[in-house]
């Protein structure tokens, strides 16, 4: 029988989803208001890809460092901080929309994002505990919510650009927003270990905690690879809908819809292997079928199938590659490590979408997505070994054990 999730784990998972969705909410409008105002200029496309670009470096650059404070500090709290940050921040959105103030919009948006970045570090790295027996549950929704949010953020951003809801987006992001903070009000989470164990500080930077762990390191690897991939293949799908779907590049909307909104059918894949290793190769297996598939597809509607395949097994893997660094990093780390994750994940998806139009004229499609299967299949080598053991000091590596106790005394400090 499936363990029942704990009411308080329900209410981080929700208020993450609403938080996560709110902070999105505003890109859409914000492209669009800057593609209205320098259209026809001189540098108008370099502006609206810095607009776009605004979105994803604070991830790269600030994420692995973020991450460190839920290492530091109580996480419900940290949490707490980001969620009334995000509140002002985009309030400030709003106001700047109204009066025409792109530059400082745009800014305060990107703010917002920084904001945020220690968030969901510290709730990956507080479910273990937080979770108990449904912690496995937990942390696949908790990665599906994370990762879908990129997607569904933006789409429902952009219906909401009709006339009679445009100039209300940025109030619906602030509204999100304090819904989300209001649910977490008085959750408690357990505090990263305070303890120095034989003289080592009690909190180890990321890159340190990489140095003593083989299986953190490839879970890393696997996470940035998996980034490329997909990113390479969301721009790999213009030249195929362009030139071999019937019905031409209109197939190129629907297609990236339910590339990103398949991830939500990721909780479909749970019971597909037993351990992290065992659903990272079945999710690495699925995904590369479905890459392998897509350049052989004549219209979007044979494409559809293939693209939900491949969102869901997206992450599915990046659940198991998170459930890896939970098991294989000591508490006193974690959140760090899953900061400096997200750093690189988004780095890699950056990367695939400036290489992936030169790979195309390069290599042609079918060039492109034999290379995207095979990267994809080599993920399968780097995802093995074994987590079972986690750092306890310079260059000691002792079996993980729990002590729910413990924790539950840690949490009530």
């Amino acid at each position: 029988m499936t363990p029942r999730m704990p009411a308080d784990v329900r209410r981080l998972l929700a208020s993450h989803a609403l938080a996560s969705v709110g902070m999105s909410l505003p890109w859409p409008l914000l492209l669009v208001l800057v593609y209205e105002r320098v259209d026809g200029t001189p540098h108008g496309d370099l502006l609206v890809g810095l607009t776009g670009a605004a979105r994803m470096v604070p991830y790269v650059a600030l994420s692995w460092a973020t991450g460190m404070l839920a290492d530091r500090f109580r996480r419900d709290r940290l949490v707490r901080v980001t969620l009334v940050g995000r509140i002002v921040l985009l309030a400030g959105v709003a106001v700047a929309v109204a009066e025409g103030w792109l530059l400082a919009a745009v800014s305060l948006a990107a703010a917002a994002i920084a904001v945020s970045t220690p968030a969901y570090p510290a709730l990956a790295a507080a479910m273990p505990d937080a979770a108990g027996p449904s912690r496995r549950r937990a942390t696949a929704l908790l990665v599906t919510i994370e990762a879908t949010s990129f997607v569904v953020g933006p789409a429902l951003g952009g219906l909401l650009l009709v006339p009679l809801t445009r100039p209300w987006v940025p109030a619906v992001a602030v509204v999100a927003t304090v819904a989300a903070t209001l649910l977490v009000a008085g959750v408690r989470l357990p505090r990263p270990a305070p303890v120095r164990e034989g003289g080592v500080p009690a909190t180890v930077g990321p890159f340190a905690a990489l140095r003593t762990s083989s299986a953190t390191v490839r879970a890393v690897g696997v996470a940035g690879l998996l980034n490329f991939v997909d990113m390479a293949l969301l721009i790999g799908l213009l030249p195929i809908a362009e030139h071999a779907w019937s019905g031409g590049s209109s197939g190129y909307g629907p297609a990236t819809g339910v590339l990103g909104v398949g991830a939500l059918a990721a909780p479909l894949l749970w019971r597909l292997g037993t351990t992290a290793f065992a659903r990272a190769r079945w999710g690495l297996l699925l995904l590369a079928a479905a890459v392998a598939l897509l350049p052989l597809t004549p219209a979007v509607g044979w494409a559809l199938l293939p693209l939900a395949v491949a969102g869901a097994a997206t992450v599915h893997v990046e659940s198991a590659v998170t459930e890896t660094i939970q098991e294989a990093v000591p508490d006193r780390s974690r959140a760090g490590v899953l900061g400096l994750t997200d750093s690189v994940m988004v780095a890699s998806a950056l990367v695939g979408s400036l290489v992936a139009p030169w790979l195309v004229s390069a290599l042609g499609v079918l060039g492109l997505f034999g290379l995207l299967t095979a990267a994809t299949l080599a993920g399968l080598a780097t995802v093995g070994g074994r987590p079972a053991v986690v750092v306890a000091g310079a260059g000691v590596r002792i079996p993980q054990q729990r002590a729910p106790a413990d924790a539950l005394a840690s949490a009530r400090r």
